[in-house]
């Protein structure tokens, strides 16, 4: 709407943009009942899948279409044993437009996401927000299908790039491991007379 006087520190002739909500409450009849309307949380956590990585431990991996590249905390690294490559370095700015330049490159890192085995390229990174960033590599290799539902879920299909074949991948809240993988890491606390290889969760 446009105003037509001067109203609080408003001056005349200003183009105010309106809420939708509140157009649609003030246009309805005195004897007229609202419908019920749906809008977004102001926020909602990021998604995170968890997979195998490097034959050695599921690690927390966030969904971050957003992301030009595949990164990795240099930590998370170190634990499972993934060796790079110091020679290839970028300049990566953040949101808050800081930049810092990227340990190096490790390649061909295999990741299993239930079953799909696929190897991608990730930038080491010293203390990022996270441990594991999925970024646009990972969608464009894997085809990746999004699902988002009313309550915030959200599941992913990926398909193997050599057989064809699909997986649907259930998502997780930043910070919420499934209930069966905290179990087991329990489980690996306790004390074992036969020494069996099994993926730990980083």
């Amino acid at each position: 709407m446009c105003t037509t006087e001067d109203d609080g520190v408003i001056p005349k002739g200003s183009i105010v943009l309106t809420d939708p909500v509140e157009q649609y409450l003030q246009g309805l009849g005195s004897s007229e009942t609202p419908k019920e309307i749906y809008v977004s949380k102001e926020s909602h956590a990021l998604k995170s899948i968890y997979p195998v990585i490097n034959k050695f431990g599921q690690v927390e991996s966030l969904l971050d279409g957003g992301s030009q590249i595949v990164s990795m905390d240099a930590e998370v690294a170190k634990k499972l044993a993934v060796p790079w490559d110091p020679d290839i370095t970028i300049q990566m700015q953040s949101a808050n437009r800081t930049v810092e330049k990227t340990l190096g490159l490790a390649k061909n890192v295999p990741f299993n996401f239930g079953g799909i085995m696929i190897y991608l390229q990730v930038h080491v990174i010293r203390d990022p927000a996270y441990k594991v960033l999925l970024g646009r590599p990972f969608d464009v290799l894997t085809g990746s299908v999004v699902v988002n539902s009313m309550d915030g879920g959200q599941t992913v299909t990926i398909t193997d790039p050599n057989s064809g074949r699909r997986a649907m991948l259930p998502t997780f809240d930043r910070g919420k491991p499934p209930v069966m993988m905290k179990m087991h890491t329990e489980e690996d606390l306790q004390p074992k007379t036969e020494k069996v290889f099994q993926p730990s969760m980083i």
